[in-house]
């Protein structure tokens, strides 16, 4: 291994830096094995091996950047105490990956089990010009006011419910219904792709036709993200044929299809993409291996091209930390040089009584996202929608959401299902 895989960091060379929270067993040097780690996920492997040249290395091989032991124990203490975990960032040219997401993962993930290292990766920088060849959202958040009309409020952003098994004809009625109490946007849910009864291509053909009339009659446009989710061959088939339909807007599981495949869509089609995190608990779940979920579900869908991005929140029934849940908006709205920002959108146990809490964490840049919320309000899913439309607004007005049900019939029962759970 190159002696002088220390310090290299100082050159010319275009850096990625992924930062790693290691373990520390007994015994072992987090030295030694950042180093290791840097050389083997990218010119070497577990031995040296003939044909490493000197410009080999320069341009091409990792870099150790740092290494923190935690806790920092820098003299030996009468306990015997010692460090347990370490924080290394590795230094990889940008050389090696093209600009690419699937081959960025293969290098900071892993790509050698014989290198690797007990160790979550838990930050992850990049440099313009990888940013600028991923190319980021197409539209991203300001283009979505764009397409919606609404530039001064959070957006309400609804799924078809039930999931799965209904006929398109009552879609489109829900779709309808929905759609004229105030929703901005409405989707299909992630478990919803192909079906015996119900294809991506037909259902924009069927709600197509409702969402023109809620135009005739409200003159308000209602964008349609059909799930396309699927293997990449059919995806870009069905993303096609949908846009020969007058599809307005596509929904990727970017977990399940891999975030290139997002930008595989981005690229093929002008329409804007909605990023689904459905799955993604084997990549963030683990104290010691896989990611970081604000780089799972927000840096990364950003990168791929995810205009909206469902994002997973601590009161939705998934024990998600408050400071992933805040990070990970961060990760999709905050300036970053050669990206636009993604609309956030905010799913999972949405309702009335929920738009104070996350207007009041998160601001106005996001899509508060309720299913049943909407649907399982007891007057129907125009009365659902309403509701919460009534609950932003006084939230914009600084109205509490309790007081604002004193004058609305939709929002009091809203408030008064979802509190006794019917």
């Amino acid at each position: 291994m190159d002696k002088d895989v220390w310090f290299q960091q100082v050159d010319e060379v275009e850096l990625v830096h992924a930062t790693y929270l290691m373990s520390v067993p007994e015994g072992f040097d987090p030295h030694a094995a950042a180093a290791k780690l840097a050389v083997g996920q990218t010119t070497g492997t577990w031995v040296d091996v003939p044909g490493v040249t000197e410009r080999m290395s320069r341009e091409h091989q990792g870099r150790v950047i740092r290494v923190i032991e935690v806790p920092a124990v820098d003299v030996a203490v009468p306990d015997n105490t010692r460090a347990t975990y370490a924080l290394m960032t590795i230094g990889i040219p940008s050389a090696n990956l093209g600009g690419d997401i699937p081959t960025l993962l293969t290098t900071v993930l892993g790509n050698d089990a014989s290198t690797s290292v007990l160790a979550k990766l838990v930050e992850l920088s990049l440099p313009q010009s990888f940013h600028e060849t991923a190319g980021g959202p197409a539209f991203g958040l300001d283009g979505i006011r764009d397409l919606t009309g609404v530039h001064d409020r959070p957006l309400l952003l609804s799924m078809i419910k039930p999931c799965i098994g209904m006929t398109i004809e009552d879609s489109a009625t829900i779709f309808r219904e929905t759609a004229l109490g105030g929703a901005d946007i409405i989707k299909d849910d992630e478990v919803l792709t192909h079906t015996t009864g119900s294809t991506p291509v037909e259902r924009v053909r069927a709600f197509r036709k409702e969402a023109e009339r809620v135009k005739e009659e409200t003159g308000r446009t209602v964008p349609y993200a059909v799930n396309i989710t699927g293997r990449p061959d059919r995806m870009l088939a069905d993303a096609k044929a949908c846009a020969d339909e007058g599809a307005t807007a596509f929904m990727i599981n970017y977990s399940a299809t891999g975030y290139g495949a997002l930008q595989m869509i981005r690229d093929a089609v002008n329409v804007p993409v909605l990023g689904h995190f459905a799955g993604t608990g084997p990549f963030i779940e683990s104290p010691h291996s896989g990611m970081a979920g604000t780089i799972a579900l927000g840096q990364l869908p950003r990168l791929a091209g995810a205009d909206m991005a469902m994002i997973l929140t601590p009161w939705g029934g998934y024990p998600l930390s408050t400071g992933t849940y805040r990070s990970t908006v961060s990760a999709l709205r905050t300036p970053v040089a050669g990206l636009k920002p993604t609309l956030p959108l905010i799913g999972g146990g949405v309702h009335p009584g929920m738009v104070e809490k996350y207007v009041g964490d998160l601001g106005n840049d996001i899509a508060l996202s309720p299913g049943g919320g909407v649907h399982g309000h007891p007057d129907g899913s125009r009365a659902g929608a309403t509701a919460m439309r009534q609950a932003i607004d006084a939230v914009l007005e600084g109205k509490p959401v309790v007081e604002a049900g004193e004058e609305h019939e939709e929002l009091s029962r809203a408030l008064l299902a979802f509190d006794t759970g019917i």
